[in-house]
């Protein structure tokens, strides 16, 4: 086997009876499979269980009415995309205010990025008020930056871009958790400027995803994270989406001249994974352990034997597990790492970790304790909108 040499070979793995071969340049999508000896049953030759994939876009598809009626409308997506196209291409754009000519672009953006505990969005247009310069150029010249495709350049950029902007964050409201940043943000923020080259990431879903279609490939997590791997993943989605011309036939048919022209179909790749957890189309699903699929399918898929109503009752349970954890999506949003608190007896210290709703905070003199953030709890330390923060850590 010879590969000239057009990009340097990033690595290689081994997938049941697959070598697998991936190039650096993400453009050209310079993914190389050979076969070794013959794929395990329903593989299809990939690193996935590719009938379990073909469930959840048929699920998808018989729920495509379901997921863009007007309760739900899910296309409000290709309609964001294509707001912020226009306004920041526009050649309006250059004389505008860069917080200005944010708020024009993300205008459509509503719940894709804000929701009742935190505004990113917003976050950046205040800041940008302040430290208009300093914004524009983590946006422009760090994270919107050219990489040449090289996902792990991307991936330097998003991560010193959110070290920068919560630097600001910090200089101007720091006291404001509501306007942290995360990768959520910057990854929505990368698919917007540039949607045929990037894809939307939200860790639960995405995780959740990858768990569901046995992906066997970590896709990671803080600073274990790989981009390659989640953008590795929603390529796979794309190509099983393109065998599905009716489902293609029903989006194009709603996508009007407000929705952004989406050929690549990254943003239909995220509609399923995101859609997939937020209507339970995981439900009666069967997979084999993360653990399993990330040791690159060395085992047989385990079968699970369970009676009827053990089975039922499984169901049932997970289906309120589901329920409860869409139920805390807009508090897992909340930083407040770097904020500001008082103490009664500590005095004036700074959060510096959180884990769920306990934080630890260095005081003067590097005196460092942990409280936990509830109503009950009387002895914590407190914030300047502290009714704001303990009901939303209660609740």
């Amino acid at each position: 086997f010879y590969v000239q040499n057009q990009a340097q070979i990033q690595r290689s793995v081994y997938l049941k009876g697959l070598a697998i071969f991936h190039a650096n340049s993400y453009n050209t999508s310079s993914t190389i499979m050979i076969r070794i000896g013959q794929p395990h049953d329903n593989e299809g030759g990939t690193h996935m269980n590719a009938e379990n994939l073909k469930t959840l876009i048929q699920r998808y598809e018989e729920n495509f009415d379901l997921i863009n009626n007007k309760e739900n409308e899910e296309i409000f997506k290709w309609r964001a995309v294509r707001c912020f196209q226009d306004a920041w291409f526009s050649p309006d754009a250059e004389d505008m205010s860069f917080s200005e000519r944010f708020k024009a672009a993300t205008k459509e953006c509503s719940v894709l990025l804000d929701n009742g505990q935190v505004s990113p969005t917003n976050g950046i247009i205040k800041m940008a008020e302040i430290e208009s310069d300093e914004v524009e150029c983590l946006f422009v010249d760090v994270l919107f930056a050219d990489d040449q495709g090289d996902l792990q350049v991307r991936q330097d950029h998003v991560e010193e871009f959110l070290d920068g902007i919560e630097a600001v964050r910090q200089r101007c409201f720091p006291s404001f958790w509501k306007y942290g940043q995360d990768r959520h943000c910057a990854f929505t923020y990368l698919a917007l400027y540039a949607p045929e080259e990037n894809y939307i990431y939200k860790y639960s879903e995405a995780e959740e995803f990858a768990k569901h279609i046995e992906y066997g490939i970590d896709i990671g997590s803080g600073q274990s994270f790989k981009l390659d791997a989640y953008y590795g993943m929603c390529d796979l989605v794309v190509d099983a989406l393109r065998q599905h011309p009716s489902l293609l036939e029903k989006h194009w048919a709603i996508c009007d001249d407000s929705c952004y022209r989406d050929d690549s179909l990254h943003l239909l790749a995220f509609d399923v994974i995101y859609c997939s957890r937020a209507y339970n189309f995981y439900q009666g699903i069967s997979y084999i352990p993360k653990a399993q699929s990330t040791k690159a399918y060395t085992k047989e898929q385990l079968r699970l034997k369970e009676e009827a109503e053990a089975l039922a009752k499984i169901t049932e349970i997970e289906a309120q597990i589901q329920a409860k954890d869409l139920e805390l999506d807009q508090y897992r949003g909340i930083s407040l790492l770097n904020v500001q608190v008082t103490h009664k007896q500590y005095g004036t210290g700074i959060v510096i970790a959180q884990k769920d709703n306990t934080i630890k905070v260095r005081f003067p003199e590097d005196l460092e304790k942990s409280f936990m953030i509830h109503a009950k709890f009387a002895a914590r330390p407190t914030f300047e909108d502290d009714e704001q923060v303990v009901a939303a850590f209660t609740e």
